[in-house]
């Protein structure tokens, strides 16, 4: 029995039918990749989303609330003279604390130099406090004054602020010392000799 050769048209013609044949396996293979990779990048995107990035609020700036101020109720009680004759007007040491800014405890007359340490005027708060600043007005400026603290009306006192010189207005910045009575303490005479309190009044707290 005889055997057919194949010719060299007919090798051609194999040889291109299986090149044609492992081209189109080969896009097949790529198109099956391409389209699993999109499935894959499809089923991430939708179905499994990070956490949502939040931006964190910024913390509240603190706030320090000023102390309240709080007013003391004072009644003037009477003049401190321990190097005099214990007088010095204390029968109107009312009329700084009246409220009215007309009135006035005023020291005794005094010719030319101040020849004592001082003289006062007592105020009572009725009760122990920390007084933390003292108002004083009056219409002989010029004298020279500090306040001091103390636990009875008849001393010893206790200095809480530095010497200031009256203008009609003047406020002494206090150390606070609990104490019941204050005592503005004047250790030099305006012009004219006598030294007028129209009104004291002081604070706690602010």
């Amino acid at each position: 029995m005889l055997r057919t050769q194949p010719t060299p048209r007919t090798r051609h013609a194999a040889t291109g039918s299986t090149r044609l044949l492992a081209a189109l396996g080969l896009v097949a293979l790529l198109g099956g990749l391409a389209v699993i990779v999109l499935t894959s990048q499809e089923k991430t995107g939708s179905g499994s989303q990070g956490p949502a990035s939040t931006v964190p609020a910024p913390a509240p700036k603190p706030v320090h609330a000023k102390p309240t101020r709080v007013r003391i109720e004072l009644a003037g009680i009477g003049a401190y003279d321990p190097e005099g004759d214990q007088v010095e007007n204390g029968g109107d040491a009312r009329l700084a604390t009246d409220g009215n800014p007309t009135t006035a405890w005023r020291s005794e007359h005094y010719r030319s130099t101040f020849s004592k340490s001082g003289v006062g005027l007592v105020v009572d708060a009725g009760r122990p406090v920390r007084a933390t600043r003292v108002v004083v007005s009056t219409d002989t400026p010029g004298y020279d004054a500090q306040v001091r603290v103390g636990d009875s009306p008849t001393g010893p006192f206790t200095a809480v602020s530095g010497s200031e010189k009256t203008t009609s207005r003047t406020s002494f910045v206090l150390h606070p010392k609990r104490a019941r009575y204050l005592l503005l303490w004047i250790t030099s005479m305006p012009v004219g000799g006598v030294a007028a309190v129209n009104e004291i009044g002081a604070t706690t707290g602010g």
